[in-house]
């Protein structure tokens, strides 16, 4: 395995280009747009790629990888059973989108290792799939830690200010609420270390 070592520059970087509302936004949950990452010298997606991606919902599953590791991080990555680090549409209440971004994540001592990357660009899992196969940065869990944490809380600023939600749905509500709550939790657990 070759691995892309960080010296002095950001072997990862994870930006907002544009976040929006597809819907009403007093009625959408989810907040969409593009996304800039870069990984070592590869970006595995950026503006004009005609890529949407579902940004909170992305900001949750990322702030859940600096305490646990995804399942797929030491094998195979399988999209009917694995959850996509960066979703494409889908929010909290209903994920399941093909289109999607992986990778694994794995904690050890101080330094976190990012590999298996893989890009489903289109609604089927054997069409349209980028596999960086060769792609492994290892960085400090401070850096690791300080770019997820700017991410959720570029994201998390978005949501304070834009209307208040109008949820009709008990179930959707509940969702919802236990959405922020892990969010929250996590987020703040991350900004005090």
């Amino acid at each position: 395995m070759n691995f892309l070592e960080s010296e002095g520059g950001k072997m990862f970087k994870i930006n907002i280009i544009n976040q929006y509302w597809l819907g009403e936004e007093v009625h959408d949950l989810c907040s969409h747009g593009e996304l800039y990452i870069k990984v070592g010298d590869v970006v595995i997606t950026n503006s004009g790629r005609d890529e949407e991606w579902g940004i909170s919902t992305s900001a949750l599953t990322l702030l859940r990888t600096l305490y646990e590791e995804p399942a797929f991080t030491y094998q195979e990555i399988d999209p009917e059973r694995d959850e996509p680090l960066i979703t494409h549409c889908g929010n909290a209440l209903s994920p399941g989108c093909p289109i999607s971004i992986y990778w694994g994540v794995q904690h050890m001592e101080g330094e976190i290792t990012l590999s298996n990357f893989v890009k489903f660009t289109t609604t089927s899992y054997k069409e349209g799939v980028i596999d960086y196969k060769d792609l492994t940065v290892k960085i400090s869990e401070k850096e690791y830690r300080e770019e997820i944490v700017a991410f959720s809380l570029e994201v998390k600023a978005f949501f304070e200010q834009s209307q208040k939600k109008r949820i009709e749905d008990d179930d959707e509500r509940e969702s919802y609420e236990a959405f922020w709550e892990e969010y929250n939790t996590l987020l703040e657990k991350a900004h005090s270390a």
